[in-house]
């Protein structure tokens, strides 16, 4: 999975709302609209200038089950 780290400054009626986050890429999107889209939805702006800054690779690991576990159903259906 990779995520990237990414400053933005989105220009707003009452000033520049700006700052840094981490987002993920799940599929072929790539990194710079994703930043785009997710400096948009959360600033509410309509143009927002983002700069990649990192690259990360996550690895998700199993480290304890829990009893809790046992009771989970192993098949591929939706749940209603």
């Amino acid at each position: 999975m990779d995520f990237y780290t990414y400053r933005y400054s989105c220009p707003r009626w009452f000033g520049n709302y700006t700052g840094t986050r981490n987002i993920y890429v799940e599929d072929d999107t790539a990194p710079e609209l994703a930043a785009q889209a997710d400096a948009k939805a959360l600033s509410g702006a309509e143009k927002c200038d983002v700069h990649l800054i990192q690259k990360f690779k996550m690895v998700v690991t199993d480290v304890e089950t829990y009893p809790a576990m046992v009771l989970q159903t192993a098949h591929k259906g939706h749940s209603r």
